[in-house]
């Protein structure tokens, strides 16, 4: 490394290095193998000139004796180990050649070593509590060239140098960090690092030491939720309850009788709080003594904080009520009860909010009421209240136990809930419910006959037939009671017929003949009434109308003939019939019509059967037939005849009348086609 300056600035140097030049007319340099050295470490320093015929003198303070080696404008110095902490180069050189002129230059090599140290901090830290953590730095000269900084993970917190160059033997530095550590600050590495500021912008790293921090927050004592007495023998549930507490998983809260510590289970109900939970069953009456201790058992240090409370554990048993069933009318003694008890006892039989017997009592007691019933006294509820004054505790512990009053008695008037309307084809449903104790048994009847039991009657698809007068009868033990529904069936318009003249038709023609009086009815039934309506042809030339679903025709005309339709009609539906009128002389016309169509086909059918006749005998010439397009058979065109083969009866060939052309053919002479 080359340094040509003394301890100031680049500008300054450069300044100092012209004004040397000119007055001096040469130059003087000092260079260093490293810019600060380690203690124990080796060194090389060579002074250098520019100047022709120098005299270099390089002198150090008493203890360095390096390995030296001259040439004509410069000296080597090499020390194999640096023993001394002032390191001071200093380096005149005498110019012969510029009339014996004289230029000094001094660098001083910082000297360190690696002896950095904290002191540790305790075991744990109280978080939001004062703590330091203080840093002691290596030996260093001149010492205002070393800086201590502290580090939290990678986050600068505190720096710190000084401005004296100092010697070692003037105390190292220090840097103490004073702060309040907090839960975060939990398994989180502080550093202290020490560097030497021989270039602002990049320092040297020297040494580091760094610790890692453990904190913990216990503020708070535990604390014992359960503080009420107990019952002896019973069972009981204590729960113990440390809040704000940090590491949570670490805390150890326990549960101790007389010194013993006892099963209990711990859990977290949020991140900093810790509960432990104990079952104890008193086996002892009396004042009892219980403690619940938090520590960290990870944490020696940090002391452990209690709990303690006194129990008082007592006798108390339940209270009971009796209360006999009985019928209407028929007085009944209510009787509350209590037997065993450690204390002041007041005893109470309430009814709703109204007590109707108070007695107290220092051991067991026992209190009546008549009640005389009635059927709206039945479920009444009657309580049996117990209270017990402990002598170690202001709280009063109280003891219920509740009872209804059975009253039986017979149906009250039966209610039978359902429409009166029924639709044909729909589902109904009835219920009968009466007011009764003990539950009766209902039954359904109709047209004396019991068609079902139960409170709800369902008919899931309602017919005609189901109209009628419905009875519930319900019955119990003490008596009964019955009531009665009358239900209607209401169905869209059915049995549409069509009379005329008083003659039913269905589905048929009627004649009239001209000048003829017709009155045409229609009839339907429904429920709802039907309304009747006529669609005549041309509407307004059939009649008038007398009577619903009657069309009367005075004097028939030709213009009265059509179909007539008749639509019934009401707010399920609707129901349609047709005939159709027709004049007699139109029959007469369609009877010719008919018989001449008869006529044609008995002349189509005769001579069919004549020409079938004809072809069953006779001859056939073959010229007359299609040509053939087989080559081996002759063509009609040499207009041969060729007579038929004879045909015995019994459908064989006659060979004796036949003969075969040139063509291999047989030829026919004559034949006689017979069935």
């Amino acid at each position: 490394m080359d340094f040509t300056f003394a301890a100031c600035g680049k500008f300054l140097l450069i300044l100092i290095l012209r004004l040397t030049n000119e007055v001096y007319g040469f130059e003087v340099r000092v260079n260093v193998s490293h810019k600060a050295v380690e203690f124990g470490e080796s060194l090389e320093v060579t002074c250098s000139t520019t100047c022709n015929n120098p005299t270099i003198i390089l002198e150090y303070k008493p203890g360095l004796n390096p390995n030296r080696t001259e040439a004509d404008k410069l000296i080597t110095d090499r020390f194999p180990s640096i023993q001394k902490w002032d390191l001071t180069v200093p380096c005149t050189v005498i110019c012969s050649s510029t009339g014996k002129a004289v230029q000094e230059m001094k660098l001083v090599v910082p000297v360190y070593n690696r002896n950095l140290s904290i002191v540790p901090p305790p075991e744990v830290l109280e978080v939001n509590k004062p703590y330091q953590l203080e840093c002691i730095g290596p030996k260093v000269y001149p010492k205002n060239k070393l800086v201590l900084t502290w580090l939290r993970g990678s986050e600068v917190v505190q720096r710190n140098s000084t401005e004296e160059r100092g010697f070692p033997e003037d105390g190292p530095l220090k840097n103490v960090l004073n702060f309040n550590p907090s839960i975060s600050d939990d398994g989180l590495v502080y550093t202290c690092l020490a560097e030497l500021n021989l270039d602002p912008d990049k320092p040297k790293w020297i040494a580091n030491a760094s610790v890692t921090l453990k904190t913990y927050s216990f503020p708070e004592a535990p604390r014992i939720l359960n503080r009420d007495s107990v019952e002896v023998n019973q069972k009981t549930t204590l729960t113990c309850e440390v809040s704000n507490i940090y590491p949570a998983e670490k805390v150890r809260l326990r549960w101790f009788q007389d010194g013993e510590e006892w099963n209990s289970v711990a859990s977290r109900s949020n991140p900093t709080t810790v509960q432990t939970t104990a079952t104890w069953t008193p086996r002892e009456t009396g004042l009892t003594e219980l403690n619940c201790m938090a520590d960290f058992e990870d944490y020696p240090s940090v002391s452990s904080k209690n709990d303690s409370i006194t129990i008082d554990v007592y006798v108390f048993s339940n209270p009971e009520i009796q209360i006999p069933i009985t019928t209407e009318g028929i007085p009944v003694n209510i009787t509350c009860s209590v037997f065993n008890v450690s204390g002041e006892l007041q005893l109470r039989l309430i009814k709703g909010s109204e007590i109707l017997v108070n007695r107290s009592a220092s051991t067991g007691l026992t209190i009546y009421h008549t009640v005389n019933p009635r059927a709206e006294l039945n479920g009444q509820q009657f309580t049996c209240e117990a209270e017990l004054t402990l002598h170690h505790h202001s709280n009063t512990i109280v003891k219920r136990w509740s009872a209804t009053l059975d009253v039986q008695y017979s149906p009250r008037e039966a209610q039978i809930s359902g429409k009166q309307d029924w639709i044909e084809g729909q589902s109904q449903i009835l219920t009968c419910h009466a007011d009764a104790n003990p539950v009766p048994e209902v039954r359904w009847i109709k047209d004396g006959k019991t068609i079902s039991s139960g409170e709800t009657l369902h008919i899931h698809s309602v017919q005609l037939g189901d109209s009628g007068q419905y009875m519930c009868r319900v019955r119990n033990d003490i008596g009964s009671t019955n009531s009665s529904h009358r239900a209607e069936i209401l169905y869209k318009p059915q049995n549409t017929t069509i009379s005329v003249n008083n003659k039913t038709v269905s589905g048929f023609s009627v004649f009239i003949r001209v000048d003829d009086e017709v009155t045409v009815t229609c009839h339907s039934s429904g429920n709802p009434q039907v309304t009747l309506t006529w669609e005549r042809p041309g509407q307004g030339v059939a009649g008038e109308t007398d009577l619903p679903g009657v069309l009367h025709i005075s004097q028939a005309t030709s213009e009265h003939k059509g179909i007539y339709k008749c639509r019934a009609r009401n707010k399920l539906g609707t129901d349609e019939k047709q005939v159709e009128i027709k004049m007699e002389g139109d029959v007469w016309k369609m009877v010719l019509i008919l018989l001449l169509i008869l006529t044609v086909l008995l002349a189509l059918v005769i001579a069919f059967i004549l020409r079938n006749r004809a072809r069953k005998t006779g001859h056939y010439e073959v010229k007359k037939a299609a040509p053939h397009k087989n080559l081996e058979i002759p063509s009609g065109i040499d207009q041969e005849s060729f007579p038929l083969t004879e045909v015995n009866s019994d459908g064989v060939l006659n060979n004796n009348h036949s003969q075969t052309n040139v063509h291999g053919v047989t030829s026919i002479n004559s034949a006689q086609i017979k069935q």
